[in-house]
């Protein structure tokens, strides 16, 4: 009875192990940019599940939602194209320890775009309320 409870424990920890495992495709930042590019290259892909782990907070959340309800709006060739486009990283500027702004465009449109990375809990995330809002400003 004892190994058998033993087993079952161990297949248990296993399960919510894997439950707790970051989803395929997903990487952890080592810095700024490394969060920049990773976050790039998932919503260039149409991976915006992926795309929403590297997100600061709710209220990006909710943004994100918009911006991906008007890609998902886009022609599927242009979807394509993205896919397939390399991204350009124009400039990197640290403000401080835990913010960090990277200027970056896409090598289909190459749109100068800014993207606000900032340092919390000891993980890089995208602020995209910051990116939302110098995007309507144009």
């Amino acid at each position: 009875m004892h190994n058998r409870r033993s087993v079952l424990t161990a297949v248990l920890a296993a399960l919510l192990f894997s439950a707790c495992s970051e989803p395929e495709g997903h990487r952890e930042p080592e810095d700024a940019l490394d969060a920049a590019r990773e976050f790039v290259r998932a919503v260039l892909d149409g991976d915006y599940a992926r795309a929403e782990l590297y997100l600061l907070d709710e209220d990006d959340k909710v943004l994100f939602g918009r911006y991906k309800q008007f890609r998902n709006a886009r022609p599927d060739t242009e979807r394509r194209q993205l896919k397939s486009a390399t991204i350009i990283i124009n400039g990197v500027e640290a403000l401080s320890d835990s913010v960090t702004m990277v200027d970056y465009a896409n090598s289909l449109s190459r749109e100068p775009t800014e993207l606000r990375v900032v340092r919390r809990g000891g993980r890089w995330l995208v602020d995209f309320s910051h990116t939302f809002e110098e995007q309507e400003k144009r």
